[in-house]
């Protein structure tokens, strides 16, 4: 009788365990495209909104094209905070901000400016990087004066010099992450969304570690949610952005 138990459980239990490994995939492979489903339900017209924006100013993605650069994987790093920006807050809150950061110093440099929403503590960051990394031609007063802070507020008003910090920072993550290889387009969407959001200068594991909060922003609130803020990047390079890739540009290597 003991014989027969044994040989039941050597035979059927591997048999069990491999129906509930398939089973469970199963399960993650439709939460995934559960996920894909519905995010866009979530986001709103103020997705659709950035998403027309960045068609209508096709100057940017040929600007980002010029420098080496994948449209796509770039406007899935900023498409999140695009989502959030708001016209009424940009005339009524953004100048507030802005007289006291340049009056008051770097601590009043957390508010968000532009399309992009971009702050200027943001930008300083940036600027500092692509100076000791000599990335290019541009030069910048870094010094923690009120005409420097002046000088930064001014550019951040500016479409072109957005897309400008926009391209730096593309550039910055490029070089920092050289030895990463990336699964996907999407895994390096993901990782750079993240690191624009919760700051370029943490390391690697930290980046990785911040990707998990549930939590979007929306008309500049936290709303609860099933979705990652990198998932929205996601969202947009499989789902829009072969509308920015040229026909010669393929996938991540």
């Amino acid at each position: 009788m003991e014989s027969k138990i044994k040989n039941f459980i050597l035979i059927y239990l591997p048999v069990f365990l491999l129906k509930w490994i398939f089973f469970n995939a199963l399960i993650c492979q439709g939460q995934e495209h559960y996920v894909n489903q519905n995010l866009s339900t979530e986001l709103g017209n103020k997705y659709y909104d950035a998403v027309d924006y960045l068609l209508k100013n096709n100057w940017m993605s040929d600007s980002l094209e010029i420098e080496g650069i994948r449209p796509d994987i770039a406007f899935g790093a900023v498409i999140p905070s695009m989502i959030r920006y708001s016209t009424l807050r940009e005339i009524f809150e953004t100048n507030t901000m802005r007289s006291l950061y340049i009056q008051s110093g770097r601590k009043y440099g957390h508010y968000s400016v532009g399309r992009f929403q971009m702050k200027p503590s943001f930008a300083e960051l940036v600027e500092r990087t692509y100076l000791r990394q000599k990335l290019g031609p541009y030069k910048f007063l870094i010094s923690n004066t009120s005409k420097a802070r002046s000088e930064r507020a001014k550019r951040l008003q500016s479409d072109s010099w957005q897309l400008r910090y926009l391209t730096m920072f593309i550039k910055i993550m490029d070089k920092r992450y050289s030895h990463l290889q990336w699964k996907n387009d999407e895994d390096k969407a993901r990782f750079y969304a993240t690191a624009f959001d919760v700051g370029f200068n943490r390391d690697e594991r930290t980046i990785r570690r911040m990707m998990t909060p549930r939590k979007i922003n929306i008309n500049n609130k936290k709303v609860e949610s099933i979705y990652r803020t990198g998932d929205v990047a996601v969202w947009f390079v499989v789902n829009d952005g072969h509308r920015f890739r040229s026909v010669d540009e393929g996938p991540l290597n």
